[in-house]
């Protein structure tokens, strides 16, 4: 068996889906190493996606031979020091760009820069997390930018878990953000109608109220509608993520979770970085 088709028979289903979204899309891949080339290449042309290998450091940002590419995986570690880690430079595609690198880099990248990616992603997590970060990338709206949330800004944390809860809690705050927590679904809800957070954090089996009726409820309040969600659950069936977000989630992170992680995919949706 090949290594396209042991991907494609490990998890038929969210390639099948993949496709619908990547199915003809030029992707670019910047600064890997062949091996890493060779398994990405692997996992976007199972999917029915084309790529393409380049160097960041004979690439500008500004070269016309990005134009025809729909999406742009950067090795952070190789872009060091080239005009890809250059704000100015980066606007021209930033947009399109979806960072790549272990979770220390990308956490650095997240909270001593003001680049905007389109999307993040680690290096050590499966194929089907790397298409789930090329479907969001390619996703309808406008390009990434900060928005400028402010140090002291709230999230509301739902989860019944309180190892989760207490961790989740630190780790925001270390980075300037105010933690309300709730551990049964309708106290969550309530609790973010009253608080009006910048951003919910939902973990999907909760008492009384689950994380999907908590979003589904959200999204009919105008006051909430805008609200940033983050679904965070054990959950790895393809049936819940694409509930999650046709519900109107920005992201979903499936547990066991890495804080840093975390944190990254919250500063995304809220534009901070």
């Amino acid at each position: 068996m090949t290594v396209l088709e042991a991907h494609a028979s490990a998890a038929p289903d969210v390639f099948s889906q993949a496709r619908k979204t990547l199915s003809g899309k030029r992707i670019a891949l910047l600064g890997f190493p062949p091996a890493t080339t060779l398994h990405l290449t692997s996992v976007i042309t199972a999917a029915d996606g084309f790529t393409r290998s380049l160097s960041p450091q004979v690439v500008a940002p500004s070269s016309d031979v990005l134009k025809p590419f729909e999406i742009i995986l950067l090795d952070i570690q190789a872009a060091a020091g080239t005009a890809w880690l250059e704000t100015e430079m980066l606007r021209h595609v930033q947009d399109r760009c979806i960072a790549v690198g272990d979770l220390p880099a990308l956490m650095q990248l997240a909270t001593e820069t003001v680049l905007a990616f389109r999307e993040y992603w680690t290096c050590s997590a499966p194929a089907e997390e790397l298409l789930l970060r090329c479907v969001l990338g390619l996703r309808a709206g406008s390009p990434p930018g900060r928005r400028n949330v402010p140090l002291g800004s709230t999230v509301v944390l739902a989860d019944d878990d309180a190892s989760v809860t207490s961790i989740v809690r630190r780790v925001l705050e270390r980075n300037g953000l105010v933690c309300e927590v709730a551990s049964a679904g309708r106290d969550a809800l309530s609790l973010i109608a009253r608080v009006k957070p910048c951003a919910a954090i939902l973990d999907l089996e909760m008492p009384t109220m689950d994380g999907f009726e908590i979003l589904s409820h959200m999204k009919c309040m105008a006051e909430l509608s805008q609200t940033r969600v983050i679904l965070l659950t054990a959950r790895e069936q393809e049936a819940d993520i694409i509930r999650g977000f046709s519900l109107g989630a920005d992201d979903y992170v499936c547990k066991p979770f890495n804080p840093m992680e975390l944190t990254i995919r919250l500063m995304r949706v809220l534009g901070r970085v």
